[in-house]
């Protein structure tokens, strides 16, 4: 009777899987008739609420708690916050499938003042520091969690939510990799969730080194009639030297002084500043040749100030990597751009798209808004978020039915 009783259930199991895998499908298929018009105020609402939590702290805490809570009070169970501050929620496939689709967004805002992140709104626009960059793509990705959780829809793939700290404040990705070297090769391909840039397909790949430059001389008073060279000079010579030089003759090298900060006005003394440097190209060899010139120009320079301290150190490297890697991904996006009748723009390989395919994944980001973002003003354009989260859910679907991974099991 036990043989005959196990026998049963094997059966029963085996047809719920069945009945369950077509009202998966099914459902699936319904979402993308679904009004979505709540859920989009949904995304302003937690975005604006997550734009005005302080940023940075420790793990970014505080937005990630937000984040954790969000989740919790939408049912999801498989929710967790590792070391790094990363916050993952987990959706399972149907049936055995053991790869899964990644979708990340970035918390956290390195300019945050209380006063410039404050969301206005208008009937067309939100207004607020950092709120495009980061806090709408992470409140986009809140909300999928949440329409999948009322829907009970399944993908053909698992399906983790990442929400791990911006790149303004955990410069070389220390999150994300830390995820990555848990995930990475279990996961089949990964969507970079942003806020604005809705419509940009990202095609020209680009390498990057991005350097920072400290400077400490002597001490001396402000108006001081001394020999020693003040920070901003020091700093000044290296920027010249660097920016007269020639790097390729088809101009496919690039080499910008990002920032330069050195005096009183910018809260220091005469006697210490900093400068960032970014060296994109798009081929490695000259890569690594500019960060060579750039970094033997600088020592050069240093050497001829021997009152000073010039220190010079990588904050991050991304390599041009491979061009084929994202290809069926930006096809995806094209296809579902020209579904929506939106114009497709090309763009550069951001630098999250890039560490994932540093991981051999294939990657994409997929903006869900138009807007601006200028020192002049920040802003969103809300009509156009119905649109971007509908592409959203429509290229989610086509990357869960591509790709395979050759992992074996979940982390």
């Amino acid at each position: 009777m036990g043989t005959l009783a196990r026998l049963a259930r094997r059966i029963a199991g085996f047809f719920r899987a069945l009945v369950g895998r077509r009202k998966a499908r099914r459902r699936l298929n319904e979402i993308w008739r679904l009004d979505i018009s709540p859920y989009i105020n949904r995304i302003i609402s937690d975005a604006v609420l997550l734009n005005e939590i302080p940023s940075p702290t420790d793990n970014e805490k505080l937005r990630a708690d937000f984040v954790l809570h969000r989740l919790r009070d939408f049912g999801i169970s498989n929710v967790t916050i590792d070391d790094a501050g990363n916050v993952t929620a987990l959706f399972p496939a149907f049936g055995t499938r053991r790869d899964f689709l990644l979708m990340a967004a970035d918390i956290g805002d390195a300019d945050y003042s209380p006063l410039e992140n404050s969301v206005r709104l208008t009937r067309d626009r939100a207004t607020g520091q950092g709120l495009g960059e980061s806090s709408l793509g992470a409140a986009a990705l809140l909300v999928l969690a949440e329409l999948a959780q009322e829907t009970g829809f399944h993908l053909d793939k698992n399906l983790v939510l990442l929400f791990t700290r911006s790149l303004s404040i955990d410069e070389s990705g220390g999150s994300m990799r830390a995820f990555l070297d848990a995930w990475g090769s279990h996961i089949a391909c990964g969507i970079f969730v942003r806020g604005t840039g809705f419509g940009l397909v990202e095609s020209r790949r680009l390498g990057a080194y991005r350097l920072a430059v400290d400077v400490r001389t002597q001490e001396r008073d402000l108006l001081e009639a001394s020999a020693s060279a003040s920070a901003a000079y020091v700093l000044s010579a290296i920027a010249f030297q660097i920016g007269g030089i020639k790097w390729d003759p088809t101009g496919s090298t690039i080499v910008n002084i990002a920032r330069i900060e050195a005096g009183v006005g910018y809260g220091r003394p005469p006697a210490e500043g900093n400068m960032e440097i970014e060296i994109l190209s798009e081929n490695e060899q000259t890569l690594e040749a500019a960060y060579n010139a750039v970094s033997a120009t600088i020592a050069r320079i240093a050497s001829g100030f021997e009152s000073s301290t010039v220190t010079a150190t990588v904050r991050s490297r991304h390599p041009v990597g491979d061009e084929t890697i994202n290809v069926p991904m930006t096809q995806a996006l094209q296809s579902t751009l020209a579904k929506l009748r939106a114009k497709a723009e090309p763009g550069v390989v951001s630098e999250r798209v890039a560490l994932l395919n540093e991981y051999r994944v294939p990657g994409l980001a997929l903006g869900i808004a138009t807007g601006k973002k200028t020192l002049q003003e920040d802003y969103v354009e809300l009509q156009s978020i119905e649109t971007g989260f509908r592409q959203l859910l429509l290229v989610t679907q086509q990357c869960s039915a591509a790709f395979d991974t050759a992992g074996s099991e979940s982390p």
